[in-house]
């Protein structure tokens, strides 16, 4: 049977990790590395009970430069996210 509960999660964040065949995708502008950094800072800063990561397929925005990342409840979108934009999104974790 269906379980309802509420987390007191401050941040859910998605990381496109999506990999494709033909055309742009997530996978070939290194998402996975991204979605891994961030799990490792969020680990490495205490932030395992509030901020959670989460990699996903396609969040519709594929392009060759960059990695989408959705982080909620704020509803902030990063698109075209390189590992040299991590410190600025790191941020918005804290």
């Amino acid at each position: 049977m269906m379980e309802i509960t509420k987390l007191s999660v401050r941040k859910h964040v998605f990381v496109c990790v999506n990999e494709r065949e033909d055309g742009d995708c997530c996978a070939n502008v290194n998402g996975t590395e991204i979605f891994y950094n961030l799990k490792l800072f969020v680990k490495e800063n205490g932030l395992t009970n509030d901020v959670w990561i989460t990699r996903t397929r396609c969040l519709g925005f594929c392009n060759p430069d960059g990695t989408t990342i959705a982080i909620y409840p704020e509803g902030k979108w990063f698109m075209k996210t390189t590992i040299e934009d991590l410190e600025d999104v790191k941020k918005f974790l804290l």
